[in-house]
């Protein structure tokens, strides 16, 4: 699915190194992954990808590097310039990552200048320009929300469930990370009430 963005990150790729964040599963190793037919792609989570970024041995043969989850790693942002400064982008460079990048990349300067920056929210109308089905897809919007993987599944029992597993990894893992929470029972507390009301709500409503 084109998204709003493509185009410009594509342009922008020709010059500086380009950093997509946005919310967990948003669309945005999808959208990375579909800016070039032939990629080299790492990730960070993983101990074998970790070693190759480290190394920088990755292949240069490619016409973009895809660096997922790059800012988990210490001093991510003084590697990048350094990689810009010195290789020239010869080979075109996205990163990916979730909110924790973009408020790292706010704070210091090692990568101004070098790159620009794009944040990817769920889908819009916009994106689902389909002039024969404006109504159908804007219901759709409505009941499945914009996020890709449930609006194409186009289930509202499979979209409810993936909501409140997305709320348990938004609070469990990325509050968590953002946030240094000590009373983490308490959270979990939370999370379980929310998930109680959530159900009673839609309960009352059926």
């Amino acid at each position: 699915m084109l998204r709003a963005i493509n185009d410009h990150i594509l342009k922008d790729l020709s010059s500086k190194i380009v950093l997509l964040s946005g919310p967990r599963q948003a669309g945005k190793t999808t959208l990375a992954k579909s800016l070039y037919p032939e990629f080299e792609y790492l990730n960070y989570d993983s101990k074998p990808d970790q070693r190759v970024i480290r190394a920088q041995n990755w292949g240069r043969k490619k016409p973009i590097l895809i660096l997922d989850e790059l800012h988990k790693m210490k001093n991510w942002k003084r590697f990048l310039k350094g990689i810009y400064d010195t290789e020239d982008l010869k080979q075109k460079i996205i990163v990916t990552g979730s909110a924790r990048m973009e408020i790292a990349r706010r704070m210091g300067d090692s990568l101004a200048g070098r790159h620009f920056s794009y944040t990817l929210y769920p889908l819009t109308m916009r994106e689902l320009n389909d002039e024969t089905a404006i109504d159908s897809n804007f219901t759709k919007l409505l009941h499945l929300g914009g996020f890709p993987e449930p609006f194409l599944k186009g289930d509202e029992k499979f979209a409810a469930r993936w909501r409140i597993a997305h709320l348990d990894i938004i609070l469990r893992q990325d509050l968590l990370d953002l946030e240094q929470i000590r009373r983490v029972g308490d959270l979990e507390t939370l999370l379980d009430l929310l998930r109680v009301r959530r159900s009673s709500s839609r309960s009352e409503n059926s």
